[in-house]
């Protein structure tokens, strides 16, 4: 059960290459996710059981580094831009004319 959402979340993850750094900055908590997945794989050895296994340790692997350096990249900007967008939605609405 695990492996079929393993391999339905890598290969998703793996076709869809290109994520916006704004999107990847948002899943911050996603990637620690997969480098939880990534250790507790290592440390079981359940990479080393079958081909399929494999497959899905790389996809796994190449995606996170992809990710962490997308975010290491790009963090400060979408901060800077998450900041302007808030400041904007705390301001009062506009009321139009005062007359």
């Amino acid at each position: 059960f695990v492996n079929d959402q393993l391999e339905s979340e890598v290969l998703t993850r793996s076709s869809s290459e290109s994520k916006t750094s704004h999107a990847v900055a948002a899943s911050h908590p996603e990637l620690e996710l997969k480098k939880i997945l990534i250790d507790k794989m290592e440390s079981n050895k359940s990479i080393h059981r079958s081909v399929q296994q494999k497959t899905l340790y790389k996809a796994l692997t190449d995606r996170y580094a992809t990710d962490k350096v997308i975010l290491d990249t790009y963090a400060d900007t979408v901060t800077i831009k998450r900041r302007r967008e808030d400041e904007d939605d705390d301001e009062e609405p506009s009321t139009g004319s005062n007359q």
